[in-house]
């Protein structure tokens, strides 16, 4: 990872693959505008700005390789704290600090467990209640 943190990542709110929602943890993906060829993809703790609002995040950079077989680079957020139709939305993602790197998963569970370890992670970073028990 060559690019200084914090970074901040710009784009609409687009539709996924919407694996999120059937675990109850519903995410925002952007395809950044700016150039991010200096950030490590992984997962990042964040911050959210949503019509000028600022909410508590866990983003993860990257090509989602478990889920999606292509290479476009998407931001996919989830939210702490917020519930609401984005799509259309031009949000902004700060990047505040890196966590750990992409993976590809074997299977969606064993994907849903590291991601529930990621939202408690985020949850203690930003000091804020976690939405998984």
């Amino acid at each position: 990872m060559n690019m200084k943190l914090p970074v901040t990542l710009t784009g609409a709110v687009t539709p996924g693959n919407k694996i999120g929602r059937r675990f109850s943890m519903p995410t925002a993906n952007i395809y950044p505008n700016e150039n991010i060829s200096g950030l490590a993809y992984g997962v990042y703790y964040s911050t959210i700005t949503i019509d000028g609002r600022d909410y508590f995040s866990i983003t993860n950079l990257g090509v989602r390789p478990t889920v999606s077989e292509g290479n476009r680079v998407n931001a996919e957020t989830f939210i702490y704290d917020f519930h609401g139709d984005l799509y259309g939305k031009i949000v902004s993602v700060t990047l505040l600090k890196f966590r750990r790197n992409e993976k590809r998963f074997d299977s969606l569970d064993e994907l849903y467990k590291t991601v529930e370890d990621d939202f408690r992670a985020g949850a203690e970073f930003h000091k804020t209640d976690c939405p998984v028990s």
